[in-house]
This record gives C-alpha cells, sequence and structure tokens, in this order.
C-alpha cells in the first residue's frame, strides 16, 4: 500500500474520530485498513527489529494523516453539523448501514454458527446500552476538567475509537470532556493538546495488542463482536427527520452508501 493511500486513509479516520456517534474503527474497517493498522501497532510494541520500522513507516503515515484530519476538519465538520446536521446525520446512517454487508462481504466473515450470531447480538446490546448511557449518565457536570481527569478520559477514548463500531467522539461525550479537547484541537491549547496527544497513544497501544491477538486467534468471532457494535451504535448519528429536508437527506443518505462501496478502488 502506497504512504499517499495511507495518508488519505488517515484523514479519513481521524475525521471520523472527531464525530461524534462515527467510528475511526469502522472506517478503517471498511477501507480495508484495520488488520494492517492493529498488526502495525502490535508490532511496534514488540519492538522486532525486522517489523519495527516498517511498522512505523506505515503507522506514522496513518497517524499524520489522521492528525491532518482532526486538525484540518473540525472547523468543517463543526460547521455542517451546526448547519446541515439532520442530513448529515442521514449520510453517516448510509455510511454505516452499507459497511455492515460492505465489511461482511469483503472480509469473508461467517456469521453461521450459534455462537457466533450470539456473540453478535450481545455485542450489538452493548452497543445500544453505550449509545443510550449518555441519556442516563450525565458525565458532563464534572465542573473543573482536571489534566489527570482528561489524560485519563482521552486514553479510555483513544482505546475504544479503534474498535470498530465504537466512538472515541462519543466515549468523550459521555465522559464531559469533548468540548475540552475540541477547543484545545481549535484553539492550540498546547497543555491540553500535549495531553490528549500523549492520551492517544497510551491508549491506542494499549489496546492494540489484545485486539491483534483477538483477531488472529478468534477471527470469526472477533468480526461478529465487530458487527454487532456496529449495528448497535448506529442509532447514535441519527437527529432526527423533517419532511422539509426528504429530499436532501435521501441524497446525503444514499451518497453514503456509494462512497463505502466505492473504497474497493483503494483497497
Amino acid at each position: 500500500m502506497s504512504k499517499f493511500i495511507l495518508l488519505i486513509k488517515g484523514v479519513a479516520i481521524g475525521i471520523a474520530n472527531i464525530i461524534p456517534g462515527l467510528s475511526g474503527g469502522t472506517v478503517a474497517v471498511i477501507l480495508g485498513l484495520y488488520h494492517t493498522l492493529i498488526q502495525s501497532l502490535a508490532n511496534l510494541i514488540s519492538f522486532q527489529k525486522h517489523l519495527f520500522f516498517n511498522s512505523f513507516v506505515s503507522l506514522f503515515f496513518v497517524f499524520l494523516g489522521a492528525g491532518l484530519g482532526v486538525f484540518g476538519f473540525s472547523f468543517v465538520i463543526d460547521w455542517l453539523l451546526l448547519h446541515y446536521q439532520e442530513s448529515i446525520s442521514f449520510f453517516f446512517i448510509g455510511v454505516i448501514l452499507s459497511s455492515i454487508p460492505y465489511v461482511i462481504y469483503t472480509e469473508k466473515i461467517q456469521i453461521k454458527s450459534s455462537t457466533r450470531i450470539l456473540i453478535c447480538i450481545i455485542f450489538t446490546l452493548i452497543g445500544l446500552t453505550l449509545v443510550y448511557s449518555k441519556f442516563i449518565f450525565d458525565f458532563n457536570g464534572v465542573s473543573t476538567i482536571t489534566p489527570l481527569y482528561l489524560f485519563f478520559s482521552v486514553v479510555i477514548a483513544a482505546a475504544a475509537m479503534i474498535i470498530p463500531g465504537v466512538s472515541g467522539s462519543l466515549v468523550l461525550v459521555l465522559l464531559g470532556v469533548y468540548s475540552t479537547v475540541i477547543y484545545a484541537i481549535k484553539n492550540i491549547v498546547w497543555i491540553d493538546l500535549g495531553i490528549v496527544i500523549l492520551a492517544v497513544f497510551v491508549g491506542v497501544l494499549g489496546i492494540s495488542k489484545i485486539l491483534n491477538k483477538c483477531i488472529k486467534r478468534y477471527f470469526h468471532l472477533s468480526m461478529s463482536a465487530i458487527i454487532g457494535l456496529m449495528i448497535g451504535t448506529l442509532p447514535s448519528v441519527y437527529y432526527g427527520f423533517s419532511l422539509h429536508l426528504l429530499y436532501l437527506n435521501m441524497i446525503c443518505f444514499f451518497a453514503g452508501i456509494v462512497l463505502v462501496w466505492s473504497f474497493r478502488l483503494f483497497k
């Protein structure tokens, strides 16, 4: 895979991670990058010389792209969600709905046995619980966000963001630090940005080894769980429906579907 393609895919992952409800891990799966990403992260931790350099180079371009996606598109995403929230939500729904059969087809996943079906159902329920927990638990009541609280919140969100179907931004919302992180990005608050960057690396590297082992040893079970999470977290990107936006919503919905299947050209 060329470095330019890795960079572009990284940009897409970065954009996904700043949108509450959308999962960077899901985008990585759609782009055919997920296994490579998890394997490279695991290789980085293992410090094996023959694997370390190539993995480092691949991850460098992916993370560079992700950084460009976060910093370059945070203003655009904010503007779109402010002015066209409903239609943009239908675009994301189209992306996620079409990505489920897309991932099953491209990854040759077989969810046929009763165990795999049960795992898929359990993780669908976990996804739904995560989405609706934001209405049950209110972490936004945290009056003062300390550097330590910010660090551990971002560690948790970073670990979550590389799991397909789980939105790192949604976790930040649940923990009440989403606005703090976005403010730090927009206004270049160096201290907070330093804490966020360090926390992201700790969270991502910490869980990558576990995910890599799960995918290698229990591929179909792991992918069944991922599909379940993608289904369960779907309601998190729904912002309502207005009749006067029917045509625009439908155009955005089908644009999301077309976008996902067009990714086959770049795999």
